[in-house]
């Protein structure tokens, strides 16, 4: 399908008690970290590059944990670059900003 590494943002919103709701998106960042997936947290989501099938299904991953072990609604708000004929990286968006 894409054969270029792309860009996503990804931002988990628990439908719950604030104080619950830090706990879960934690738990949501570590599955990100431990995708194996270039990611930067932001303080309104994290950032994440990788193959397209990599970053789908680390998405797959973060609404199957969910399922599974929090009783709360969830939104769950999904951006992505993709660009079919290059790479899209964090570092050419950020790189001048720094």
């Amino acid at each position: 399908m894409h054969t270029h590494p792309i860009n996503a943002s990804i931002q988990l919103v628990p439908i719950q008690d604030a104080d619950k709701a830090m706990g879960i998106i934690d738990e949501a960042i570590a599955l990100i970290r431990t995708s194996g997936l270039a990611y930067e947290v932001g303080p309104f989501g994290t950032s994440v590059e990788g193959a397209y099938e990599e970053v789908m299904a680390l998405i797959h991953r973060i609404n199957a944990w969910m399922a599974a072990n929090s009783s709360a609604e969830w939104v769950l708000n999904i951006q992505l670059h993709i660009a079919p004929a290059q790479a899209v990286t964090m570092q050419q968006k950020t790189a001048k900003h720094r």
